[in-house]
């Protein structure tokens, strides 16, 4: 049974009453104690109630038939952080990581009736600043309380260039009590052996007690007992799970069963995926650099996605619900790929879960990031503990495709000048290189681990190098290069690069009265955690679009530039497969709504680089290069099939008169991608030039439509659009039909008063003819008609 009644006990707000998972800030703000931490500047307000110390408190009862059982365990799944544990007045434990759990044999403490379970939590910051003053540890200096690296939280809840100082105590994650007779399974394993067509799958299970009861395990109809803990199991005509968009994701049910005479007394489920899954860091023949690319059922694949942070700042918030909405998110932008940074939590098993389903491959990173570690026998204890807790819960999942060390800690003490210490260098090996390798390869034999990131393989040789390994490259946005520059570079899988933009105007008003809305007003950079955040977008935007006229387009304006980037960076990547394997961009989500490098905002909204991904994504995407006046078209092909299709360019004025064109039948091989058509441009005027190419597949549906302009947005000939909408009701949503007059790019489609997911937005209107996108919705079309808002780029001015 899970304990969900709980007291809270905060200095000067009494006894409130909260239910688990429950939290400090949570609990305080459900009883209106405490305004919105997300609203104005109330974060900077409330990021001193971690000073104070807290407590929870619940009275249970424990029925007799409980009592009868032979044992009884209280397991915490997750407490945040420094907490002593309480049972009828016997201390249990006093524990300060938030990424383990935590099991008592209670039996002998518990009594029929009503029985107290209280829970005492430290201040963090407190914690923080006491250890800060005797060691020193580099802790993403500027953003983030200093100290924090000492204690193994979620190290984004004392603040980071995308979030609030806002560290949390309390209850995250359920508190459970079990009672059982005899024995009860502790742990089950699965490898795979796949070969001449069969898989062998060896399982292996323990107990907790010991006892001589049998072990069975079920599985596409076979049930074998397990001797010693041990058995196989042969699978004929194996359904394989294939990374989404290479092929199905089929799961077996595995039921590993604890017998005792003829009942089963405990049982373990889970659902696996049979696949083999791995990372080449091959040598190039040339030994000049080595590839770095997921590599599923032997073959090498292109990942596509983003970089996932935890989704609230209050982690209460995060239910099932919640990550379903996020994993639909990844669908409609074709990721298929996740890299899970290490600055948050190890999320829970749902979110697995639904990854297997989804086909979504997981990059987890060990949960520390931006921080130096000190490594002193309790520090290690802890990490060793959590690292196998962790990889024990996670390892049967098909979605797991890599295990990292850290972010960015081996770059850092190579060249933020934080590694003069010996004992920094010294320390990071023993973690990263020594401890958590043999534990993964212990526990986890099957999961690739790698030792940071970016890493060019580990021991501190060269993790910033391009031809090897994967790299992080901020010189776009941190370093002031234009977004060109992404063209210049050639890496081997870029896991993090990214752009920024405010959230859409709708977040914005959650937070921010329109007095307040102008980018440099106190709540707007309070809502901007990056340092200079606003200017460099407003700097990007000199080079790009005109300055707009009001706070609104300025937004709007931000949304395309954050798009225009991140896609110029990507289909550069995508041209380079073989060479280049992988994109991963920061970030995907927020956890509270801010001006950040999210596509998708903290209330699900998209912003014009999510609807852009979509294409970018595509199994099949297309892009555009302008190289010394001749137009190149590539075509990317990451499916398992060849393609076949068919471009269609044409040279247009802005009043829409075509000076030129061009068709061409394509093929492009499966797995590849390949340069497929040239144009030489030659006209009279190019800020009234633009370029439009229509990709095709072979049966004439239409899959995107590509432009690029021959001088800067801002120096265009824009002409004002009239716009012709039609809304009808369709099965699937609400059709929605859009023509323009003229040439309109970056058309955006909003509805006043609610939101609607739509097939394409911020899309360009190239030929007169209707555009026709589809809104995910349950209203109907009249109501869209009658709520409907559109803009443009004519508009920025």
């Amino acid at each position: 049974m899970q304990i969900k009644n709980w007291t809270f006990l905060y200095p000067g707000f009494g006894e409130l009453s909260c239910q688990a998972p429950c939290t400090m800030y949570s609990v305080l703000l459900e009883h209106k104690k405490i305004p919105n931490p997300f609203e104005g500047r109330n974060d900077q307000l409330l990021t001193s109630l971690a000073d104070k110390d807290c407590a929870f408190i619940s009275n249970f009862e424990i029925l007799p038939s409980i009592l009868e059982q032979d044992f009884i365990e209280l397991t915490f799944h997750g407490l945040d952080t420094i907490c002593t544990i309480t049972l009828n007045g016997t201390v249990l434990d006093q524990v300060q990581n938030m990424h383990r759990a935590y099991t008592y044999e209670v039996k002998n403490m518990l009594h029929e009736g009503i029985n107290t379970l209280r829970l005492d939590f430290k201040s963090p910051t407190k914690y923080f600043a006491d250890r800060h003053l005797r060691h020193y540890l580099y802790t993403n200096d500027g953003d983030t309380i200093p100290g924090a690296a000492h204690l193994r939280k979620a190290l984004y809840m004392s603040g980071w260039d995308w979030g609030p100082a806002l560290p949390d105590m309390g209850i995250y994650r359920p508190v459970e009590l079990l009672a059982y007779d005899t024995d009860r399974i502790r742990d089950v394993q699965i490898r795979q052996n796949h070969h001449d067509g069969v898989v062998d799958l060896t399982i292996t299970a323990d107990t907790v007690k010991g006892s001589d009861c049998d072990l069975y395990a079920a599985i596409d109809g076979k049930r074998v007992r397990l001797h010693n803990g041990k058995a196989e199991v042969r699978i004929e005509h194996p359904r394989i799970w294939w990374v989404r968009g290479y092929g199905e994701q089929p799961l077996y049910d595995l039921d590993v069963e604890l017998v005792q005479g003829d009942c089963v007394i405990d049982r373990n489920h889970k659902s696996i995926g049979l696949r083999t899954l791995t990372v080449s860091t091959k040598p190039d023949p040339d030994k000049k650099g080595s590839e770095f690319c997921f590599v599923i059922n032997g073959v090498k694949i292109f990942a596509m996605g983003a970089n996932y942070i935890p989704q609230d700042s209050l982690l209460t918030r995060v239910t099932h619900e919640k990550m379903d909405e996020m994993m639909q998110q990844c669908l409609d932008a074709n990721f298929n790929s996740l890299r899970v940074w290490g600055g948050g939590i190890y999320p829970d098993d749902y979110f697995f879960e639904l990854c297997d389903r989804n086909g979504i491959l997981v990059w987890l990173d060990f949960m520390i990031a931006c921080a130096n570690v000190w490594m002193t026998p309790q520090f290690e204890t802890e990490c060793r503990a959590e690292a196998a807790q962790n990889l024990k819960r996670l390892r049967h999942h098909a979605s797991l495709g890599l295990i990292c060390g850290n972010n960015e800690m081996e770059l850092a003490v190579l060249t933020w000048g934080i590694g003069e210490s010996q004992l920094v260098r010294e320390d990071y090996i023993q973690l990263y290189e020594r401890i958590l390798p043999q534990i993964a390869e212990e526990l986890a034999p099957d999961i690739f681990y790698w030792p940071s990131s970016p890493c060019s393989g580990g021991g501190f040789d060269d993790p910033g190098n391009f031809a090897r390994g994967d790299t992080h490259y901020w010189e776009v946005w941190h370093g002031g290069v234009p977004f060109t520059t992404y063209r210049q570079k050639h890496f081997r899988f870029c896991s993090e690069y990214g752009f920024e933009a405010f959230p859409s105007m709708k977040t914005i008003r959650t937070f921010c009265p329109e007095e307040e809305q102008n980018c440099f007003s106190r709540i707007m950079e309070d809502h901007q955690k990056c340092k200079g955040g606003n200017g460099k977008i407003l700097r990007y935007l000199a080079d790009n679009y005109l300055y707009p006229h009001s706070f609104e387009k300025l937004v709007y304006a931000s949304q395309l530039l954050q798009a225009d980037a991140i896609k110029y960076g990507v289909e550069h990547f995508r041209r380079e497969r073989g060479y280049c394997m992988g994109s991963m961009y920061w970030q995907f989500n927020d956890c509270w709504p801010v001006a950040s490098w999210s596509s998708v905002d903290y209330f699900g909204r998209y912003k014009a680089l999510h609807y852009a991904a979509k294409k970018f994504y595509a199994p099949v995407a297309m892009g555009l290069f302008l190289e010394n006046g001749v137009l190149i078209v590539n075509v990317s092909n990451e499916t398992m099939h060849d393609f076949k299709g068919q471009i269609r360019m044409s040279l247009c004025k802005s009043d829409l008169t075509k000076l030129d064109g061009a068709e061409e039948t394509i093929f492009v091989k499966a797995l590849t991608s390949k340069d497929v058509f040239e144009y030489q441009v030659q006209v009279d005027d190019p800020y009234d030039t633009f370029l439009v190419v229509d990709l095709f597949d072979e049966n004439d549906g239409f899959i995107m439509r590509q432009t690029e302009m021959l001088v800067p947005n801002k120096h265009f000939s824009w002409r004002k659009p009239q716009f012709q909408i039609h809304c009808e009701d369709a099965r699937d949503g609400v059709v929605i039909e859009v023509t323009a007059d003229v040439f309109a790019a970056g058309v955006c489609i909003d509805f006043e008063g609610f939101d609607c997911v739509l097939s394409d937005n911020f899309f360009a209107l190239t030929d007169g003819k209707p555009y026709r996108v589809i809104a995910r919705t349950n209203r109907s079309a009249k109501e869209l008609a009658d709520a409907l808002t559109i803009q443009s780029v004519y508009d920025i001015r």
